[in-house]
């Protein structure tokens, strides 16, 4: 009885490190072939979400409440350290310092920058975002850039 489950065992683990070995070797073959050709979208565009004009207008216009937040966060973590409730290293608490003021001048330039410059940089994004949809850009997987196609 012993010997008919050992058998059983020994065919079963082996079936399982063949179909193992199968399914990597198919799954290599799969990635070879995602580096070689560049990514697609396969649904250009979801009427069930906003428009790239939308979207990019948006993040525009939360800009300065997100610089806000953050600055109230970190000023916040700050006050903490100040007060004695909860103690920052000296690296950490440089570098909430230092991120604290290059928020607020982030947020002074928002908060200055010229109408017409601003609705410039909106369109040019929009522009890069439909190119981009469309096609006109190569990525490569693993690659954190986006490159322009050779016309």
């Amino acid at each position: 009885h012993k010997q008919r489950n050992k058998a059983a065992l020994t065919t079963t683990m082996t079936k399982q490190i063949l179909h193992a070995g199968a399914m990597a070797l198919l799954l290599s073959g799969f990635s070879a072939l995602a580096q070689e050709r560049p990514h697609q979208r396969l649904i250009p565009h979801r009427p069930d979400r906003p428009s790239i004009r939308e979207m990019v207008t948006q993040k525009y216009e939360r800009q300065e409440e997100m610089l806000t937040n953050m600055i109230e966060q970190r000023q916040a973590k700050l006050d903490d350290h100040l007060s004695g409730r909860k103690l920052l290293g000296d690296e950490e608490l440089a570098r909430h310092q230092r991120h604290v003021r290059g928020l607020h001048r982030k947020l002074y330039a928002a908060k200055n920058k010229d109408p017409a410059l601003k609705k410039l940089e909106i369109e040019h994004e929009i522009e890069l975002q439909e190119r981009m949809l469309a096609g006109e850009f190569t990525w490569t997987p693993g690659s954190d850039e986006l490159v322009l196609k050779d016309p």
